[in-house]
């Protein structure tokens, strides 16, 4: 009897052993944890908001002169290279006399139409600007405008401002402003009639705007237009003369092969534009010693150049504290602390670009601190 008494006991041990070693982790982890809390963080010195090459117009006539010039600008630099292409959109409610399953028309344009009318739109990719032959023209006249918002960043509803970087501005157009005589005289319509050949004739076709609106990103420190967002809805009345094939897609009470055929159709025109130069998108960094890191350097030069084709270096305010290697990488001295006239203050970075017969220029501050460097991530 004495020997299941002894398991027993050795059991209880066992566990009571097991949960004595998981208190003691716990505990360590939380001396470990409240150590860690309260081991102190660098924290890096409130910089100067950066300023913004032009302030933001606010009335209609100052920002749409503002957009117009920058927008030219852009057509005619030589430091960028530009992108555009243009999606169609054709999904909505159409309005057709045709009935039953059978309905190719609808069904063609539907399924088939929108992609290859989006590729009948002129489609460029990083092409430099200033040779660039049939870039698209924008120019917003204040009295087209019925309405538009301009602010810095985006602000939510908590108040909280992200890409504060940028303006962001956008115009709605006066459906009546919308020049829709020129798609009937455009590339796109001929070549779409084209596609109907083999079912209809067009008779005559007109487009209704049913709104319009351009979306401009702009880097306000340098006064550059990142991109812009066309976005036009339109619809089409259209008469046609169908073939005499396809009499059976008519209701059997019209005798008429005319058919009246209305339709949504919707273009998305993304218009980028990448600027040539050489800039930090930190203002400040900080790093301890002996440390070895990326700056945060982003270069731009044209899509085909090469490491021969430019000139990048980074030059620190201070010799022996860190050295730079040609692709960016900071590497910071064991002693770079020492190597300071005063542990707070920082040393600067300078990136230069030398491109095309154009220098660019930017500055890094970098802070060397023993304590724990604060992350993101």
């Amino acid at each position: 009897m004495s020997q299941p008494m002894s398991k027993k006991k050795s059991i209880v041990l066992v566990a009571l052993a097991i949960i004595l070693l998981v208190g003691i982790c716990f505990a360590t982890l939380a001396v470990y944890a409240k150590k860690e809390l309260n081991k102190p963080k660098f924290k890096m010195p409130e910089e100067d908001p950066v300023a913004s090459a032009s302030e933001l117009p606010q009335d209609k006539e100052a920002l749409c002169a503002y957009v117009n010039s920058l927008y030219e600008k852009a057509l005619k630099a030589d430091n960028a290279e530009g992108s555009w292409h243009t999606d169609v959109n054709l999904e909505g409610y159409i309005v057709t006399p045709f009935a039953g399953p059978d309905n190719s028309i609808v069904s063609y344009i539907k399924d088939n139409c929108a992609g290859e009318i989006s590729a009948l739109y002129p489609n460029e990719s990083e092409v430099k600007m200033s040779e660039a032959k049939a870039a698209p023209v924008i120019r917003i006249n204040p009295a087209d405008v019925a309405d538009f918002t301009a602010e810095q960043g985006h602000t939510d509803d908590a108040g909280n401002v992200t890409d504060d970087g940028f303006y962001f501005i956008n115009f709605e157009i006066k459906p009546e402003s919308v020049d829709t005589a020129s798609l009937t005289e455009s590339k796109v319509y001929t070549e779409a009639v084209k596609k109907l050949g083999d079912v209809a004739d067009v008779v005559d076709c007109e487009f209704e705007s049913e709104g319009c609106s351009y979306s401009f990103k702009i880097d306000r420190t340098t006064d550059e237009i990142l991109n812009v967002d066309v976005c036009n809805n339109y619809r089409i009345k259209a008469n046609t003369q169908l073939k005499s094939d396809f009499t059976a897609l008519l209701p059997l009470e019209q005798n008429s092969l005319v058919a009246n055929i209305e339709l949504p159709y919707k273009t998305a025109r993304r218009i980028s534009f990448k600027w040539y130069g050489a800039r930090f998108y930190q203002r400040a960094m900080a790093v301890k010693p002996d440390d070895m890191k990326s700056l945060p350097a982003d270069v731009k030069v044209n899509t085909a150049a090469t490491k021969d084709d430019y000139n990048l270096t980074f030059t620190p305010s201070k010799e022996g504290v860190v050295s730079i290697d040609a692709d960016g990488v900071m590497t910071v001295s064991k002693h770079a602390i020492e190597a300071l006239v005063a542990p707070d203050d920082p040393i600067t970075i300078e990136m230069k670009l030398d491109y095309e017969g154009k220098t660019y220029t930017d500055d890094l501050k970098v802070y060397i601190t023993e304590l724990e460097v604060e992350t993101d991530v």
